[in-house]
């Protein structure tokens, strides 16, 4: 038997729309997003939940609360689980990112995992606070099933590390929002099942 987490990324925000660094800055779901969430929580609502953890932004709580709501069990905001904090880009767009910040930029494209944002931290160090927030979970809940709703850059870093792929590399993995992902901890180490699944969500995409 193994714990099986359910890793999923909140609801579409309007800056994801608009493409803009997000961060730690505290953005609502958008109408969508919160259709999304619906949807989540419909896909969800007959697996035996032991526990939700989130993120402490609204963004992710917001998707915690509306997928918590038919198990009648209280979401566990984690700060740990946060997105990047992208300091002083926060709020900019690609358009933004090239005139103001090129040199970044291009370092973000070549050798990720290093790159300290201005006034913000590096992806290495976002995916060791989120592996380790999720090992906490792991160990609270043995032979359960638990659901964590974190965001982009976080959920690939806990995938990477889980899948021991170099953090460099993340971008050969994509998870959209409101995508379940899952992982097995088993005695032999976590086991990647499940990887952006959107099929909750066919009633709710653009395409």
């Amino acid at each position: 038997m193994s714990s099986r987490v359910l890793l999923i990324r909140h609801g579409e925000t309007i800056w994801n729309q608009e493409r803009r660094c997000q961060g730690f800055t505290d953005v609502p779901l958008s109408e969508r997003g919160a259709e999304q969430a619906k949807a989540l929580a419909l896909a969800l609502k007959t697996l035996p939940l032991a526990a939700i953890y989130c993120s402490d932004l609204i963004r992710a709580k917001k998707t915690a609360e509306i997928i918590a709501e038919p198990h009648r069990i209280l979401i566990r905001p984690e700060a740990r689980l946060r997105e990047m904090n992208q300091g002083v880009l926060e709020g900019q767009n690609l358009e933004g990112l090239l005139s103001g910040h090129p040199e970044l930029l291009k370092k973000w494209m070549q050798e990720p995992a290093e790159v300290e944002m201005p006034e913000g931290e590096s992806l290495r160090s976002v995916q060791a606070r989120a592996w380790n927030a999720l090992q906490d979970i792991v160990k609270r809940h043995p032979e359960e099933t638990v659901a964590v709703i974190s965001h982009n850059l976080a959920c690939l870093g806990i995938i990477c590390q889980a899948i021991n792929l170099d953090l460099n590399h993340f971008r050969r993995l994509r998870i959209e929002n409101a995508s379940i992902s899952e992982l097995y901890f088993t005695s032999h180490g976590p086991v990647l099942i499940r990887l952006n699944d959107l099929n909750h969500l066919a009633n709710h995409r653009n395409h």
